[in-house]
């Protein structure tokens, strides 16, 4: 486990002001329900008001929480993506960018990055999640049996000098990385292909799918944590519902 001085994991997400009392019925049963010793910290998309901190603070008492702005957070991971344009770029342009990179260099010097989103609801205790061995050498996605939600067209992997290679399977609703085995060339290599660029909203997706491909890359049971489409199971060994997209206000 990634874990501080006093024992504690730091588990990170992306919040903003819209639909916050539901980010904050989630995020409040995943302190509740995990039975590991986490801290929680939190970026904000820069839609939050101070009195919607006060809140967060408020709903999840007991709970270490820090807030980081993107905006605040800007200059210091453009630079750490130094002589990497497109990575930059994309960091400066996109929330997608902010979700990824952010939480990779919140904590330099903890090898292990631990992101969840803030869609997620759990339903009774668990424990083991956060798991640094489990992550050591690789990264952990959640699994998803309905949508491989690709960036690209089915034709690029028949075209182009150099065509992406991608996992099956993935959704990044859950991302652990081990930093050291992330290949930043093959990032900045996709992050600048525009052509495989048809959906914005599954670049990053598709390049971390692109990246799974290159480590050794897991994934959390589908029976464990569902992403919630609407005809999902739920099994007894569920311990967690990925709220996801429109489905997810509609449950």
């Amino acid at each position: 486990m990634v874990v501080q001085e006093d024992g504690k994991i730091i588990t990170q997400s992306l919040i903003g002001g819209t639909q916050l009392p539901f980010y904050l019925r989630c995020l409040k049963s995943l302190v509740t329900c995990c039975q590991d010793r986490i801290d929680l910290h939190l970026h904000s998309d820069g839609s939050l008001s101070q009195e919607d901190k006060d809140s967060i603070y408020s709903e999840l008492d007991g709970t270490m929480v820090t807030i980081t702005e993107s905006s605040e957070n800007t200059s210091r991971v453009l630079d750490c993506l130094q002589g990497r344009p497109n990575c930059q770029k994309f960091r400066k342009d996109s929330i997608w960018g902010i979700e990824f990179f952010d939480p990779i260099y919140a904590f330099p010097h903890e090898p292990i990055s631990f992101y969840i989103d803030a869609d997620i609801l759990f339903l009774r205790p668990f424990s083991g999640l956060f798991d640094r061995n489990q992550v050591k050498e690789g990264a952990i996605f959640l699994k998803d049996t309905q949508w491989d939600s690709y960036s690209f067209r089915p034709w690029h992997m028949l075209t182009g000098k150099k065509k992406p290679q991608v996992v099956e399977g993935i959704t990044t609703g859950l991302v652990f990385w081990d930093k050291e085995v992330i290949d930043w060339d093959y990032l900045e290599w996709f992050l600048g292909e525009h052509r495989l660029h048809q959906i914005s909203e599954w670049i990053m997706p598709t390049a971390q799918a692109g990246l799974a491909n290159r480590c050794e890359a897991k994934t959390i049971s589908q029976r464990q944590i569902t992403n919630l489409y609407p005809n999902a199971q739920i099994h007894e060994d569920t311990f967690g519902l990925h709220l996801i997209g429109s489905y997810g206000m509609e449950w």
